[in-house]
């Protein structure tokens, strides 16, 4: 369970919300039923009293005490007896019924009432053993003007089992209904958010490969629906931005290179002369310079702007990227030499990716060249090229003059360049690493930096990996050595594997 997924916010705010409802009904349910226990209790001692006046001591002045002492004890026999009777007159008990049961109260420890706040009044006394007992007191006076007191009295025993009972009751139930609503809420979630997850994955989709896309529209006339339609309408309007950007950039690189062209004939023309000066020489040789610098600028321009509009004629197949990082490798390394950089290969063939042989062999050029660059005389580069679970990875690492961390989100940017004055120096356009991006894109590859500043870089760009059988590998190898494309020499056409050829 993802901790700040909504499915987890909505499924704890439901829970919350049914465990603050089940404390509220319990605390409810506890008290409501103790009062309404409590109540009985008080109404069954009151109507008993009420009877004992009504039946036997309303008649009290005709049959007299012995009659009144006959038919109590008929009535509440002695031994043990719930509810308790007493019935006195002043300091003599006319009549008492026996000691209570279950548990075991001693009546006799319960005093007279003498005390005038007891009279018609519920109170509760407090016996030896830590009972509790409910005693109510009824007065009723003689034709003759004596006071007689009627007590019938209970304890709360059966009370408080019964509560006792009902707590264990809902101390168990309260946190099982808890964990079963979790459960169940969590699981019921997945249902109405199984079209956001949906959306969530296309969305993740969209522009990866190729533009035009659109999410799936939710036809369930919410929010859901609606919120389908405007990203399907944002996505057209990024788009449209897109493609209008990629189009002034193809155009406007592809009508520089013509001016170009002629400027540097021109100035190739003019150098030529002989009669020239010497400090018009040096103007038209850094005019040159620059022409060329600029040439440079529009055509990476150029490829860029194809590989974003997917213009660009890619041959994609199955190649071993050990193959392409070991043949650049060879060509560069006087580059390396001249600066007495050493440079340690790390490899771990074979690692196929589907991919144009030609690109990708621009990815890694553009990267050891970076790192020829900004590596001082006397470091070192170390690139590797690895399978890892479902990606083929190539790391180049230097000991170079490292990345500030403020620069390392915009290093793929266009033009973008940590050091102006060092980059012009060395030749860099702020283009190289942008054409690397834009190589990985069209090849859903992913590229990534890390850098500390003063120490070295190290690049790693990701590629999915092509799990081939023996023989496809061989079949590979043998179209290498002969020289021809392996998409015309291998035969891909089992699931995973199958390799689409793009001309």
């Amino acid at each position: 369970m993802k901790r700040n997924s909504l499915r987890t916010r909505v499924t704890t705010f439901y829970v919350g919300m049914l465990a603050v409802a089940l404390l509220v009904f319990s605390v409810a349910v506890y008290f409501g039923i103790r009062a309404f226990l409590t109540r009985s209790l008080e109404r069954t001692l009151g109507n008993s009293a009420q009877t004992i006046v009504s039946d036997y001591l309303v008649p009290l002045g005709q049959k007299g005490e012995p009659w009144l002492v006959a038919e109590m004890t008929e009535s509440y026999p002695p031994g043990y007896s719930d509810p308790f009777i007493r019935v006195s007159q002043g300091s003599r008990i006319l009549y008492q019924s026996g000691d209570m049961r279950d548990p075991f109260i001693s009546m006799s420890k319960i005093p007279l009432p003498l005390n005038p706040e007891w009279f018609n009044t519920f109170h509760r006394e407090t016996v030896s053993s830590g009972q509790i007992v409910v005693l109510y007191t009824l007065t009723y006076r003689t034709p003759t003007g004596s006071l007689i007191f009627v007590e019938t009295a209970a304890t709360i025993e059966s009370i408080q089992h019964v509560l006792h009972s009902l707590l264990l009751v809902l101390l168990l139930t309260t946190p099982t209904i808890l964990v079963v609503a979790a459960v169940g809420g969590y699981l019921l979630m997945s249902r109405p958010l199984r079209p956001v997850v949906v959306l969530t994955e296309q969305a993740e989709r969209v522009g990866r490969k190729e533009m035009g896309e659109r999410l799936p529209v939710i036809r369930t006339g919410d929010e859901l629906e609606r919120l389908s339609l405007a990203l399907n309408r944002m996505i057209e309007r990024l788009e449209t931005a897109l493609a209008h950007n990629h189009r002034f950039s193809a155009d406007a690189s592809h009508e520089l290179r013509t001016p170009l062209t002629i400027i540097r004939g021109e100035l190739e023309s003019l150098i030529q002369m002989p009669t020239l000066p010497p400090h018009v020489i040096e103007g038209i040789g850094s005019a040159l310079e620059e022409s060329a610098r600029m040439a440079k600028i529009v055509h990476s321009l150029m490829t860029i702007s194809r590989l974003d509009c997917g213009d660009e004629q890619l041959e994609l197949v199955p190649i071993d990227l050990v193959d392409i990082v070991r043949v650049t490798l060879d060509h560069m390394g006087l580059l390396a030499e001249e600066k007495h950089i050493s440079v340690r290969t790390v490899y771990r063939p074979p690692v196929y990716v589907t991919g144009d042989p030609m690109r990708l062999k621009q990815v890694v050029v553009n990267l050891v060249d970076n790192a020829i660059k900004y590596t001082p005389n006397g470091g070192e580069i170390r690139v590797s090229v690895a399978a890892e679970k479902k990606a083929a990875c190539i790391e180049i690492s230097d000991t170079g003059i490292g990345i500030p961390a403020d620069s390392l989100k915009l290093v793929f940017d266009r033009f973008y360049r940590t050091d102006q004055a060092r980059s012009r120096e060395s030749g860099g356009t702020g283009l190289g690493l942008s054409i690397v991006k834009a190589i990985c894109d069209v090849h859903s590859g992913i590229a990534s930096v890390e850098s500390i500043e003063g120490k070295g870089t190290t690049v790693r760009i990701e590629f999915p990996l092509l799990a081939l059988t023996l023989a496809q590998a061989d079949q590979i190898r043998t179209a290498a050595q002969l020289g021809v494309p392996s998409s015309d020499f291998v035969s891909f056409s089992d699931g995973a594997n199958e390799v689409s050829t793009r001309h």
